[in-house]
């Protein structure tokens, strides 16, 4: 060979691309989820730490001579708001006695008069929903992991009628699991 021969064969090697034999190469992936336990709200609302789990209205009545019935409905439209528990999860609802309760008697204001009312866990108001104290029962289940209703019924008994205008309160939802 000549030197410029060998020179050439010496630098194309070095430049030239390595050259492998064909091969295989196994691993594993680890998948994994983790289920646990705890409730989620339907049909509600939120917005950054304030919940909106619906509304009850009475409608519009120029007296209180009568009983007047209301139910929930959600603050997403549509039927009331769900509650959808994991499978076998022990869950309990509580609502408060609202802002402008008179011992156990929920009531409505405006410009410092009020309409007394009462919230129910059944649709025949013979259930009175309390808050886990001393008056009313709160509403307990056990999850099947499926979307459930949850309907508060509402009823404002006959009394004396308030001047006009627009009667409100705000009961605080608490749900425990």
């Amino acid at each position: 060979m000549k030197p410029i021969t060998r020179s050439a064969a010496l630098a194309l090697s070095l430049f030239a691309a390595p050259v492998f034999s064909a091969g295989e190469l196994q691993g594993q992936l680890n998948v994994q989820i983790t289920i646990g336990t705890g409730c989620t709200v339907t049909n509600g609302t939120a917005s950054g730490s304030s919940n909106t789990f619906g509304s009850l209205s009475f409608g519009d009545y120029n007296d209180l001579a009568n009983l007047i019935d209301g139910r929930s409905f959600g603050s997403a439209g549509g039927s009331s708001f769900g509650l959808q528990c994991s499978l076998g999860t022990d869950y309990s609802v509580a609502l408060s006695a609202g802002q402008n309760a008179s011992g156990s008697q929920r009531r409505m204001i405006n410009a410092g008069e009020y309409v007394a009312y009462n919230l129910y866990q059944d649709s025949g108001r013979t259930e009175p929903w309390g808050d886990g104290g001393a008056t009313g029962t709160v509403l307990s289940g056990t999850g099947t992991g499926a979307n459930e209703e949850v309907i508060v019924y509402g009823r404002v008994p006959t009394q004396n009628t308030p001047s006009p205008g627009t009667y409100t309160d705000t009961v605080q939802v608490t749900i425990a699991w």
